[in-house]
């Protein structure tokens, strides 16, 4: 098992399962992306897996290979959806997609975002069936403040040029950055290869990235988090994270792991200066983007964004997915999935003991590969213990710990070694 683990864990490995997987999912969608997407698709991967096979080194040119077929497989039928959408209508668009152009249209009209009835847009068309009765969602905007916000630039270009808007511009726009912060790691290019293709040549995150879901934007930010972090920025970094938090709760799970980092540099040059810069700049994009919304109607907000999702209102978000929930669901623990439990409880009970495991891993030993494992882990308890435990949540989780071992032994300690093995990269 060790042995064919190895062989996975190579360019080969990667590109054949997860290539493979992303073009076989093309072809049986073809009717919808197209066939030539399909076969320009394929002929792509066949002939970096042929480059792979047949020379050494040249990673430049692998690089250069491996992002475009990125390019192609994650948005090209992104692409293609935004374009047929306003004459096909809607196929398999996600519903908090329509969700978040709605919202962007009421804060452009000045309107609330929390706290409203959305049985009046598009979203409303939506089917439900998980549940009896409507999409608990047409009450409940769960999203935070900064997705929404975020939008609002390229809704404004979009106008201006007379486009439709699609909140998918905006994912793609993040799916570039993401590239560019795994393109400027100080890695190798054989790594750099492995971690370009888990996310973007690989259906556990593209798939989603097709319907609008947005997982692609606190993913492509915490990507550039590391890439900071790695290349000696610490403040930087923790602005940028901060970011990652005001976007998605998923990226809160990487704050642990982070202020670990400042601590492991205050114990080697104890700057005060740089750790507080550090927790103000972390602090910054979600005080400025969340609390005004918060301070508007505390009520609304804390129900929309908290409750909703935690099952603090009659009508939460229903117990699915495929965790800790569904499985009490099937085992008749919980009879409805609309019922009420304390999910928080169990939550709590696994995520200390892995935090604090994982956090003492990475003291011992602060490189790059173990903070992804590090936060791979609690977020997979956390979520997973969760209410809820979607598709797109599991998806994120492998694709991170698909990461840790590309990402490799490089220390996020500040030792004159590390420094110099920065500049030399």
């Amino acid at each position: 098992m060790t042995r064919a683990a190895a062989r996975l864990t190579t360019p080969v490995g990667y590109l054949a399962v997860l290539g493979g997987l992303e073009v076989l999912l093309l072809w049986v969608l073809r009717e919808r992306y197209g066939i030539w997407l399909a076969l320009l698709a394929t002929v792509g991967l066949i002939a970096l897996l042929a480059l792979l096979i047949a020379t050494t080194g040249r990673w430049r040119l692998k690089l250069w290979g491996i992002s475009l077929l990125g390019a192609l497989t994650a948005f090209g039928p992104t692409l293609i959806g935004i374009v047929q959408r306003p004459r096909v209508g809607l196929t398999m668009e996600h519903d908090g997609l329509l969700q978040l152009e709605s919202a962007i249209d009421r804060l452009l009209k000045g309107q609330p975002i929390y706290g409203v009835d959305w049985s009046n847009t598009p979203m409303a068309s939506f089917g439900w069936t998980l549940t009896p009765g409507n999409n608990p969602a047409l009450h409940h905007l769960a999203y935070y403040p900064l997705t929404v916000l975020i939008g609002i630039p390229f809704r404004m270009v979009t106008d201006a040029l007379g486009l439709p808007f699609d909140y998918r511009i905006v994912l793609i726009a993040f799916g570039l950055l993401g590239m560019t912060a795994i393109l400027t790691l100080p890695l190798g290019g054989e790594r750099r290869f492995l971690i370009m293709t888990a996310f973007y040549v690989s259906p556990l995150i593209t798939l989603y990235l097709w319907s609008g879901r947005n997982d692609i934007e606190f993913l492509a930010v915490v990507l550039l988090t590391l890439t900071l972090l790695t290349r000696g920025h610490p403040t930087l970094a923790a602005g940028v994270l901060g970011v990652a938090v005001a976007l998605k709760p998923f990226a809160w799970v990487a704050v642990p792991f982070f202020l670990l980092v400042l601590l492991i540099r205050w114990r080697a040059h104890h700057s005060r200066r740089e750790v507080f810069a550090g927790l103000a700049a972390l602090a910054l994009v979600p005080a400025l983007t969340i609390l005004p919304f918060f301070a508007a109607n505390p009520g609304a907000f804390w129900a929309d964004v908290v409750l909703y999702t935690s099952g603090g209102v009659a009508d939460a978000y229903p117990i699915a997915g495929y965790g800790f929930g569904d499985l009490l669901y099937t085992l008749h623990v919980i009879t409805r999935r609309t019922d009420s439990f304390p999910f928080a409880i169990f939550q709590v009970v696994v995520a200390v003991p892995v935090l604090w495991l994982t956090g003492r891993a990475f003291l011992r030993r602060p490189t790059i590969g173990c903070w992804m494992m590090a936060y791979a882990s609690l977020l997979l308890a956390v979520t997973f213990f969760a209410r809820f435990f979607n598709d797109n949540y599991a998806a994120v989780v492998i694709t991170l710990l698909l990461c840790v071992l590309p990402l490799g032994d490089l220390s996020l300690a500040p030792t004159p070694a590390v420094e110099a093995e920065r500049r030399a990269a």
